[in-house]
């Protein structure tokens, strides 16, 4: 742990009654007090939804050492939302420790306090408390950062020197069904490493890229960001990326961020204030604009298939092609493929680490028809997990590739965002039904019709586990059996066809006029909800 202690503070410990944090242990502390300093202050949310889990924060007592507490969602946290802040110190008792929570932790002490309704708060406002650093981070070397990609133990902390900075961009997420803002920062480290940083929603907007880049001709601009998370992004690879728990500081007046200011040796290069380098926006207007049949799809031009540009389909999934398998097997990190000869894996080349080591992801050759045509589809592994409800490792030796082409086609059709990717068609997205409104409301706004193509038929969710499906294989050889199923070519190379006469298929016409009813009632005034997301 690396903590800005002034040297006063590192010569002893807490005085007047109060008890250092390094002492207290599990169980209820209704008859102790702490003298703490709160250094940082988030609300654990859900960027998604915009839902509130709990008030944290990071306490640092006399000692140097940190502390992280929690107050839960509901009365507790309203009132600590007004009586804590950020700086200040606080008298605090009748609270409960516990050991660390297993995820989004901003320190590595292996306890935590829990604060309710019997905590009390009084804030200190004599100079007692002055002695209590301010700010404490446990930084992360820019080596150790991709060893941290999807681990969510703890927050990350890192520090650098800002070497260029873009502007805001904006990536669509279809999980809110809206695009969501976002910034790039780079950042150097001492040994001339550099460090990709995304500050998303507010945060990112809250960031003066022309203040910074106007100071930053002139000097450095040492910056700390804290409480990150790592993620391998493409064409960024991996990056710090912002949480509800994020900070940065500017050149803070702190040992460590003076000690690397002075360790300096290069001269001074001015910031670079550049364009967004990388984003993926979705127009929602064209987007309910892009309906197309599979012929249209297979008709269009080279220049209307550039890259990002994506389409809406309704189609039927007839199976796959399992003459070339139905997984690859991918990196942890990027999920790029690896190769593997008698059971060895090669490196990644992007470099990623060899931990976690690699496992199988979902790669379908797939084909999907139309009352037009139809066309050859790749699904990887994001979307064919929708699809099949279950990762392909939890299907490995128990599921052949047949298998599951057989239960893809014994579905009706679903209604796909396709993209062009590297010559072939892929799917991106899988629309459910309470997408499918939101198209259709914004079709009823801009004056159109909702949803009403020739091969128009509802999307039917399907979200099942390994057993269900293991289940559905099942009936799917008994239809066969009985003439009624699915069936595969003679040479095992094509695609398996499916024949409509399934059961499922009349279940599902009732489900998708019950739906095109409820479409139909969608009013202009519906609209997605919007906040601030990662």
């Amino acid at each position: 742990m690396r903590t800005s202690l002034s040297p006063q503070a590192k010569l002893g410990s807490s005085q007047g009654g109060f008890t250092p944090l390094s002492r207290l242990t599990d169980g209820d502390h209704g008859w102790v007090r702490v003298r703490v300093r709160v250094s940082r202050i988030w609300v654990a949310s859900n960027p998604d939804t915009g839902t509130e889990y709990s008030l944290d924060c990071l306490l640092i007592d006399d000692e140097g050492v940190t502390m992280q507490a929690r107050a839960p969602c509901g009365d507790t946290m309203k009132r600590l939302k007004h009586q804590l802040a950020e700086g200040k110190v606080y008298a605090l008792s009748d609270f409960t420790v516990v050991p660390r929570e297993h995820e989004y932790m901003a320190c590595s002490n292996a306890l935590m306090i829990y604060m309710n309704k019997q905590t009390v708060v009084d804030e200190i406002e004599d100079d007692t408390g002055s002695l209590i650093p301010l700010h404490s981070f446990e930084f992360v070397d820019f080596n150790d950062v991709p060893s941290r990609n999807g681990d969510k133990r703890f927050f990350t902390d890192v520090i650098g020197e800002i070497v260029s900075v873009e502007e805001m961009g904006e990536t669509w997420k279809w999980k809110t069904w809206r695009n969501i803002s976002f910034r790039n920062i780079r950042l150097c480290d001492l040994r001339g490493r550099k460090l990709n940083v995304a500050l998303f929603g507010e945060l990112g907007r809250r960031f003066d890229a022309e203040q910074v880049f106007k100071q930053g001709q002139k000097v450095p601009i040492v910056a700390v960001f804290a409480g990150m998370l790592v993620q391998w992004y493409p064409g960024k690879e991996f990056t710090i990326r912002s949480t509800s728990a994020s900070k940065y500081y500017l050149d803070l007046d702190i040992p460590e961020v003076q000690e690397f200011r002075e360790s300096l040796m290069d001269p001074h290069k001015p910031i670079d204030l550049l364009p967004c380098q990388v984003q993926n926006p979705v127009n929602l207007a064209d987007l309910v604009k892009s309906w197309r049949t599979i012929k249209q799809l297979k008709s269009l031009s080279p220049h209307e298939l550039q890259w990002g540009t994506t389409f809406l389909c309704t189609a039927t999934l007839k199976g796959i092609d399992c003459t070339r398998g139905w997984f690859y097997w991918s990196c942890f990190h990027c999920k790029r493929s690896i190769g593997v000869v008698d059971g060895i894996f090669s490196s990644c080349i992007h470099g990623c680490p060899k931990d976690p080591p690699p496992f199988r992801r979902y790669k379908l050759n797939a084909v999907m028809e139309d009352a037009t045509d139809t066309m050859d589809v790749m699904i990887f592994d994001d979307q064919a997990r929708q699809l099949l409800g279950a990762a392909a490792e939890e299907f490995v030796g128990g599921v052949t590739g047949e298998e599951i082409s057989a239960v893809l086609c014994s579905h009706q059709s679903r209604s796909f965002v396709i993209a062009a990717a590297n010559g072939c068609f892929v799917v991106k997205h899988i629309l459910n039904e309470d997408e499918l409104q939101l198209i259709g409301s914004a079709q009823v706004a801009a004056g159109g019709y909702p949803l009403l193509l020739e091969e128009e038929s509802s999307s039917v969710s399907y979200n099942s586990g390994p057993i269900k499906i293991k289940k559905e294989i099942m009936v799917v050889k008994e239809e066969s059996e009985a003439g009624g199923g699915c069936e595969s070519t003679q040479d095992g190379g094509s695609p398996a066809s499916c024949n409509s006469s399934s059961p499922v298929k009349k279940e599902k016409m009732v489900i998708k006029e019950e739906r095109e009813q409820k479409r139909q009632r969608i009013t202009k005034g519906n609209e997605a909800e919007q906040r601030d997301a990662e």
